[in-house]
């Protein structure tokens, strides 16, 4: 069995670093190269053994603050660098390009780490010149502040570059998310509308057949035989347009189902629906965007007149020409005064249908009338389907 204890000496020095507003990696780095140059001092001293120690301390232990605190790091690390002393600390370079490297990378703001690089940069020049080092020794003071700021700096830029980039492809994603949210919900809403046009219409034939079939048989039940015949021819029918509601929303396929206007408006007439159809003028091919939708909206007016005036005849004309195609369905409506019209869902399908192969919708209530005008280009002039 092993027995496993808490790691309490890890959190310990975590919450001493914590408090101190350093890391484990810089306070590492800052004690090894501080132990490195203060046993360097000590074992070859570089000036005064008491300066010596303070030189090392003051200009590595800064180290562990370099990122937190890059800026004082940076200025705190370089003071010392204007006390003139025989020789540096080992790694005394490496040091002071991991401090300055961090000031490009993490300095902020950029006034502040300007003035720090040129604070440093003239106080190594000024040590330099001030020891035993030749004069040219002190263009390598000034760059190994200035190269690594600039190297600190091109990695920051190109961090905020993907950390942009990041951002940017996240809300491209959630954009993209976005629009395939509302084509599903678009494509939702045309599969419902589809149904709408299409079961509405033959379930209004069922009602009116049932009310029928009802009536007969409390009067003469010999009667209801035909009105019962007529639900079932037409449950039928509902099944097989169903189906073809199905084909339609299929890229590239076409209800097999699809009646002509004359069938329409018979069937409707049968139904108890009085209409009147006329058609003017040569109609374009029965599987054009524009003919399927003349269909869908005369049999939308005919569901909409029978359910909502019943009884009341309806006058439909279609008007087929070489540049567009005209629809108007007129049928009386009782209590009907002034000219709003709430938009159910019929009239919405129809209006969208219009509007999406750039045709134009009206309708209009007065004087006990309710009209829909529908105008449609010729296929030449749109490419989308109904």
């Amino acid at each position: 069995m092993t027995v496993r204890f808490p790691p309490a000496y890890p959190r310990c020095v975590d919450r001493a670093l914590a408090r101190l507003r350093t890391n484990r990696v810089d306070a590492a780095l800052a004690a090894a190269f501080t132990l490195a140059g203060l046993a360097q001092v000590l074992l070859f001293p570089i000036a005064a053994r008491w300066l010596g120690v303070l030189f090392v301390i003051g200009t590595t232990l800064p180290l562990a603050w370099r990122r937190t605190f890059p800026v004082e790091a940076a200025v705190a690390s370089s003071v010392l660098w204007l006390v003139p002393t025989d020789g540096f600390p080992i790694f005394g370079f490496v040091v002071a390009i991991l401090q300055f490297y961090a000031l490009g990378c993490y300095g902020q703001p950029r006034t502040a780490v300007a003035l720090a690089a040129g604070w440093s940069a003239t106080a190594g020049a000024v040590g330099t010149l001030l020891g035993p080092e030749a004069p040219v020794e002190a263009i390598g003071a000034v760059l190994v502040v200035v190269a690594p700021v600039f190297v600190g700096q091109v990695v920051a830029r190109l961090r905020e570059q993907n950390a942009r980039l990041a951002r940017l492809s996240e809300d491209l994603r959630i954009e993209r998310r976005k629009v395939e949210e509302a084509a599903v919900g678009a494509e939702r809403a045309r599969i419902a509308q589809e149904l709408h046009d299409v079961v509405g219409h033959e379930v209004t034939l069922i009602a009116i057949q049932a009310e029928a079939a009802s009536v007969a048989l409390r009067i003469s039940p010999s009667r209801a035989a035909e009105p019962v015949e007529a639900i079932r021819v037409t449950a039928h029918r509902t099944l097989d347009e169903i189906r073809g509601v199905l084909d339609v929303l299929a890229p590239d396929h076409r209800s097999a189902t699809e009646e002509d206007l004359a069938g329409l408006a018979r069937r409707a007439e049968a139904a108890g629906i009085a209409s009147s159809l006329v058609v003017r003028g040569e109609p374009w091919p029965e599987q054009s965007p524009a003919s399927m939708a003349v269909n869908r909206i005369v049999r939308e007016c005919l569901t909409n007149a029978g359910r909502h005036a019943p009884g009341k005849r309806v006058t439909l004309t279609v008007a087929w020409s070489p540049d567009e195609v005209r629809v108007q369905s007129t049928n009386e409506m009782a209590g009907v005064n002034g000219h709003a019209v709430e938009a159910g869902r019929g009239l919405t399908g129809i209006r969208h249908r219009a509007e999406l192969l750039g045709g134009t919708f009206a309708a209009a209530a007065d004087d006990g009338r309710f009209d829909v005008r529908v105008s449609l280009p010729a296929p030449a002039h749109h490419g989308a389907t109904p």
